[in-house]
């Protein structure tokens, strides 16, 4: 797949994500979570403070499209190490009482991944 291609949709998925969070924050976290009113709040915060994260990351893959496939491989490579702790995460996530998620809650990130790999392991400049 053209690295360029799957740089845009990581990108536009990570920078559509970032403002859904800071939209949706208390709304998500009242669907996600089995909590009081202080960890609830908590969350929310956290909701807010990881936003920009989001847009950094998307900034990052939106403005690295024209790189060079060895250069686009190595950020596919960061996004698919990344991925693996917060797959960890998800079904620690997943298992808690505390949560109202599941695994398939998380399946755009799966998605992503996928992406990420088939791309990373066949690559078209």
């Amino acid at each position: 797949m053209k690295t360029k291609l799957t740089l845009t949709i990581l990108g536009v998925f990570q920078v559509l994500q970032s403002i859904l969070y800071a939209l949706f924050a208390q709304s998500s976290i009242d669907m996600m979570f089995n909590v009081g009113e202080e960890a609830r709040q908590l969350a929310v915060l956290f909701q807010f403070a990881i936003t920009p994260a989001f847009l950094i990351i998307g900034l990052i893959f939106l403005f690295s499209r024209n790189l060079g496939v060895e250069d686009a491989k190595k950020l596919l490579l960061a996004l698919i190490i990344g991925y693996l702790p917060l797959f960890g995460a998800f079904y620690y996530m997943a298992s808690s009482p505390l949560t109202q998620v599941g695994i398939p809650d998380f399946a755009i990130d799966f998605v992503m991944f996928g992406l990420a790999v088939f791309t990373y392991l066949k690559p078209k400049e």
